[in-house]
């Protein structure tokens, strides 16, 4: 039985051998398998970590476009909202001129854009009740030859200048009619002046 034993001996030794030759060749396969999921699960970790940084960068210059454009705009109607002021405040002072100055700048408007035909001069109240004393002799003298205009005793809607009337035909020189055409001008000029 010695002989028994010994050949059951060794198909166990043999045995252990192979499973452990199994087992150690299982362990390998185990953990190439798992250094290869590891390195697949890293270059998606790093994919995605990737594209999210780029979707972070894209997004971060989206809101830094977009703050600056706001800041732009911002900084446009400000400066819009100068201008403005600057233009009220000048349309203010000339319509607050001492009379003597306000009617010089009057008459020389008149001359300037009355028809060679008589017609009739509207003011504002206010200006009508400040007309100076010699304002009828300095405004024929004012018109070019050919030209005659009244005084209208209706006051006209307006702040400050004047309306000419021709049979039907209006000539508004009111100071808000000035600065609105020339709005353009004078805001481009305001804005020079205010941000050279």
């Amino acid at each position: 039985m010695a002989g028994l034993d010994k050949i059951l001996e060794d198909i166990r030794a043999e045995g252990a051998k192979a499973v452990e030759s199994v087992k150690s060749g299982a362990q390998a396969t185990y953990d190439a398998e798992m250094e290869k999921a590891r390195k697949e699960a890293n270059a998606q970790a790093q994919k995605i970590l990737s594209k999210a940084q780029l979707q972070a960068d894209d997004l971060i210059a989206r809101a830094d476009a977009a703050a600056a454009l706001e800041e732009k705009r911002m900084l446009l109607s400000a400066k819009q909202g100068l201008i403005s002021d600057v233009i009220a405040q000048a349309k203010d002072a000339f319509v607050n001129l001492p009379t003597e100055q306000y009617f010089e700048l009057i008459l020389k408007l008149i001359g300037q854009n009355a028809l060679k035909r008589e017609g009739e001069i509207c003011f504002s109240r206010r200006d009508f009740e400040r007309l100076p004393k010699d304002f009828a002799a300095k405004l024929v003298a004012a018109l070019p030859e050919g030209a005659a205009l009244n005084v209208s005793k209706e006051d006209a809607k307006i702040e400050g200048g004047f309306i000419l009337k021709y049979d039907g035909l209006e000539q508004n020189l009111s100071v808000e009619e000035i600065f609105e055409e020339k709005r353009d001008q004078m805001t481009d000029a305001a804005g020079k002046v205010l941000f050279p």
